[in-house]
């Protein structure tokens, strides 16, 4: 029993006495490149807010067995993000996305092709202009 938290008490305190440090330094592209975070960040203020966005896709595939296994039209959330949403920001006159909320639905192979899905993306957040 002596033996046994002998062993356990250094293992213990090794795991918890461990730490790990993280800084995160954001460092935000030129000001010709368009920008997407989650939050506001450190953005040099002011900048103005140009309105919300709402982006929504929904990918298909044939709910029938074997044929729903193909890849018809499903949503792929980083090509999405890297050039629709991008470009269209550009054209309402942004160079960014802050505040951006991302609800990813995994296309589905379902059960043999039945059932399947090609996934759905659902993305918000506020336009702004440096």
């Amino acid at each position: 029993m002596i033996r046994t938290r002998l062993l356990v008490l250094p293992l213990l305190c090794m795991t918890l006495g461990c730490g790990a440090y993280y800084k995160s330094v954001t460092v935000f592209p030129a000001a010709n490149q368009v920008f997407l975070t989650s939050g506001d960040g450190d953005i040099q203020k002011p900048y103005t807010p140009l309105g919300q966005y709402i982006y929504m896709k929904e990918g298909f595939r044939l709910p029938v067995p074997i044929l729903g296994l193909l890849k018809l039209d499903d949503v792929d959330p980083d090509y999405v993000i890297g050039t629709e949403i991008a470009s269209e920001i550009r054209a309402k006159g942004g160079d960014g996305l802050i505040n951006m909320k991302i609800d990813w639905a995994a296309p589905k192979n379902g059960f043999f092709g039945l059932f399947a899905s090609g996934g759905r993306l659902f993305i918000t957040g506020t336009i702004i202009k440096r």
